[in-house]
């Protein structure tokens, strides 16, 4: 096998097994990564089901879902009579302001916890008051933090193709 083939392979179950951690089934993770490294940045149903070997139903199932949850969107090409799907535009910005969303529903979570347990000791409160003040924390930092991805985007993305462009492909590790 094509050592390069395979080590796309591998990245794309690495993928699935990544967004399976976040919920979505094993096939949405296989199609996000297959839309992540292909060249050009779509492909359609049927390039889809060559690439992951899988049937045209479960690509579609999958690309359904992700469109439905805002991953994914479908565009048509001019020229073309099949549809092409890629990953949004502006999705990891987007998932910024999903998450603040998301965040304030935990509170809705963590208020009617506390309502339920009005009367109890502050023990049994402790886990609902710990999820309010990380929330809150969350909620706090998001909008500085896509602010600051807004102005420094196009710094980032400058220095790293250069550092691409001039054989540097390591990266500053985040690792503890």
């Amino acid at each position: 096998m094509d050592l390069g083939k395979e080590r796309l392979r591998q990245f794309i179950e690495n993928t699935a097994d990544l967004m399976e951690e976040h919920g979505l089934p094993r096939m949405a993770g296989r199609v996000i990564g297959a839309l992540m490294i292909c060249a050009p940045p779509y492909l359609s149903h049927e390039e889809m089901a060559e690439q992951l070997q899988a049937s045209k139903g479960s690509i579609s199932m999958s690309t359904q879902l992700l469109m439905r949850i805002s991953i994914v969107e479908r565009i048509s090409l001019p020229g073309h009579r099949r549809h092409y799907y890629r990953l949004r535009e502006r999705l990891w910005n987007d998932l910024l302001s999903t998450r603040a969303e998301h965040t304030l529903k935990h509170l809705k979570l963590v208020d009617d916890g506390l309502a339920l347990l009005e009367d109890e000791p502050v023990e049994a409160k402790m886990r609902l008051i710990e999820l309010q003040v990380f929330s809150d924390f969350v909620l706090e930092a998001l909008p500085e933090m896509a602010d600051r991805w807004e102005r420094r985007r196009p710094e980032l993305m400058k220095n790293r193709l250069a550092q691409l462009a001039s054989g540097v492909s390591e990266r500053k590790s985040h690792e503890n």
